[in-house]
């Protein structure tokens, strides 16, 4: 599974109502919700800004969970969404597993 692909089923995974909270909130702000599958490291800054850090530090961690689920070290998933850096070595973890 490519990084991408992990990154979409864990945001399809949140559930209709806190998808559609986030991508009202991305729309109400100028941004489209596919800025969130283009550059996944902004998915929590979007969250942080209209729903609150709590809210963003919780989806963090949802997001460490999963993708702990799929072998993948909580370490470099819970970096992933913080940067660009941290997404490339996301990225590179999941090519190699």
């Amino acid at each position: 599974m490519e990084a991408d692909e992990l990154f979409r089923a864990f945001y399809y995974s949140l559930g209709l109502p806190l998808r559609s909270v986030i991508e009202y909130k991305i729309r109400r702000r100028g941004g489209s919700p596919s800025e969130v599958f283009e550059k996944p490291w902004l998915l929590l800054h979007y969250v942080g800004l209209e729903l609150g850090q709590h809210n963003a530090e919780l989806v963090g961690m949802l997001f460490v969970d999963f993708a702990r689920r799929h072998r993948v070290d909580p370490k470099v998933a819970a970096e992933a969404l913080r940067n660009p850096e941290g997404w490339r070595k996301f990225a590179e973890y999941v090519r190699d597993l």
